[in-house]
């Protein structure tokens, strides 16, 4: 009796597996990590040196649920029999997830296994053979691809699967339950690291792929800080210096992110262990470094890092640094310099102000750094490249009026005469175009020169109808909103209308500015010309006591004149937008 039932359990078994071969169903989510990682070490526990007679039918694309209609009588019910079964049978199950990826050759693939048409089918297979319990299949093919690979070669392969979209998802399931089974097995993090043959010492250690495994290994164990670890093991084969250089190299390829968070935690290390910015300036080697090799070093990024982590101002600590070595002059030069260079590794305008500040706090005048500068030099104001630096630094000594500054200073080393021609052909550089004609301005101003002198200077009296298109009208323009602006005890809101009226009758001054408006396509022409209309009827509101049917009988008196139709529009949008109602 007793064998009998042995040979009835052995037939069903046998059965039973022929059944799982032929099952079709779809791929089922995954559940938690954590019970995969379990029914991993169940199976993988489970493998031994018994061998179940295992029959597997092959499982083809082409089977569908319509095949399980064709079976034998009673089919339905043995089908659920083997459902109910399988999950009592883990290690046949294992057996047959093993025999099946033999059969399929999957480990003759060299490269891309998770891409390869065995592998997709045997993955459908055992998908399949687990619809009921999905994360044991995945355990179960996990386990198949560990004893046929091993841990290393399959962490590898996992890696590089990682790369690719289409097998991302799977090959970060079967490294996370590697992981799971490492931290089940109590293995270390040292275990862990020669296992997957890290080597610190290797020239593009932190390039080896298999190192994010590793720190990944390090955080799901969350008892130590990867980078800490990593720093502890770089250093038997680099000192500060070296190392602090590794960093900085690996940070400009791909291992950027490691390299990163590696360089913080160096630089915390700097921090507890109470180093000072000099310290790490003389660590990283840059005090030996010129100035303009200095500021295109790529550890110069590194020490700002460090002074930026003690809440210092790293500008301020390099102009420290680098007026010990060189003059005000040279410093300039550096400075300049580094703004055309495409590897300059610091915000060079930032260390100029830097630079302005450490001048202001020195109590140096303008006429100091004019000469400290070397634009003294007869006939190359205009050429020298330190004339931006030197115009910037007096504009943060005179805030009110930094051009009359600049002039003043000018004047002790050219005269008048001089320093107009230089003035005029400076203009004609873009470089200096704009600097050039704020000094000529202040040198009317100084020679007491009104709107209508320059009016008459710049010949626009000449000008008739074209004067608003006139390439000097912006000048005059200028000119006398400067006049109106360090005019403190009378300022006039409305200087520049007043001037204009002086020679151009107020209505025929209306019509050229609304003409000029619509016909100008420049931008700033545009927002100049219509600032100066709004400001006219501004004037007519306030002054005047315009309104739309008051403007229409001025505007009578040249009735045929076209022009007319648009002031008059313009001013009705004007007067709208600013009272009450234009009906009166």
């Amino acid at each position: 009796m007793t064998a009998k039932l042995r040979l009835n359990t052995r037939s069903i078994l046998l059965l039973v597996f022929a059944l799982l071969a032929c099952i079709d169903v779809h791929p089922v989510a995954t559940a938690s990590n954590a019970n995969v990682a379990q029914a991993s070490n169940r199976v993988a526990d489970a493998r031994g040196h018994r061998h179940l007679r295992v029959h597997n039918s092959p499982t083809t694309d082409e089977d569908d649920d319509s095949s399980e209609e064709r079976v034998l009588p009673g089919a339905e019910t043995l089908k659920q029999l083997a459902t109910s079964a399988m999950f009592k049978l883990t290690p046949n199950n294992q057996k047959a997830t093993d025999k099946l990826f033999e059969r399929l050759k999957i480990g003759t693939a060299e490269t891309k296994i998770f891409e390869s048409g065995p592998y997709q089918q045997w993955s459908r297979s055992v998908t399949k053979a687990f619809k009921k319990n999905p994360e044991v299949g995945q355990a179960a093919m996990f386990s198949t691809l560990k004893a046929h690979y091993g841990d290393a070669t399959l962490a590898k392969l996992l890696v590089e699967a990682q790369q690719s979209s289409s097998t991302k998802a799977i090959a970060e399931k079967f490294q996370d339950i590697q992981l799971q089974n490492w931290l089940s097995s109590g293995k270390m993090v040292d275990e862990v690291f020669s296992l997957l043959k890290l080597d610190a010492g290797e020239g593009n250690f932190l390039n080896n792929p298999m190192l994010r495994t590793w720190i990944s290994y390090v955080n799901k164990r969350n008892s130590e800080d990867p980078y800490e670890l990593l720093l502890s093991k770089l250093r038997t084969s680099y000192d500060e210096a070296g190392l602090a250089k590794m960093l900085i190299s690996a940070k400009g390829d791909s291992s950027i992110s490691t390299a990163a968070r590696l360089e913080e935690q160096q630089l915390k290390n700097w921090l507890s262990g109470m180093k000072t910015a000099d310290d790490v300036f003389k660590l990283l080697r840059l005090n030996i470094e010129n100035g303009d090799d200095l500021l295109r070093n790529p550890a110069l990024t590194t020490w700002l890092s460090y002074v930026r982590m003690q809440n210092h101002d790293p500008n301020k600590l390099l102009i420290s640094e680098l007026t010990a070595r060189y003059s005000d002059e040279s410093l300039a030069r550096i400075i300049i310099a580094a703004r055309t260079n495409s590897n300059t590794r610091i915000n060079v305008g930032r260390l100029e102000e830097a630079l302005l500040a450490s001048w202001i706090r020195g109590d140096k005048t303008a006429d100091d750094m004019f000469n400290v500068l070397k634009l003294n030099k007869d006939g190359t104001l205009f050429e020298s490249p330190t004339l931006g630096t030197w115009v910037s630094y007096v504009t943060k000594l005179d805030k009110e009026n930094p051009d009359e500054v600049m002039l003043l200073v000018m004047k002790k080393h050219y005269g008048d005469a001089k320093l107009e021609k230089m003035f005029d052909q400076a203009k004609k550089s873009a470089t200096t175009k704009d600097v050039a004609s704020r000094l000529k301005e202040e040198l009317w101003r100084s020679q007491g020169k009104t709107a209508g002198d320059v009016f008459s200077i710049l010949k626009l009296d000449k000008e008739g109808e074209k004067l608003l298109q006139s390439p000097v009208f912006s000048t005059w323009l200028s000119y006398v909103n400067k006049l109106n602006k360090l005019n403190k005890k009378n300022p006039d809101e409305f200087a520049v209308i007043s001037d204009l009226e002086k020679h151009v009758n107020y209505v025929d001054l209306a019509r050229m500015l609304g003409d000029a408006k619509h016909r100008t396509k420049a931008r700033d022409s545009v927002e100049t010309l219509t600032s100066l209309q709004r400001l006219q009827f501004k004037q007519w509101i306030s002054e005047e006591g315009m309104d739309p049917g008051r403007v229409r009988t001025l505007l009578s008196i040249h009735p045929n004149d076209p022009r007319n139709v648009r002031v008059a529009l313009d001013f009705y949008d004007f007067y709208r937008a600013n009272r009450v109602s234009p009906f009166y």
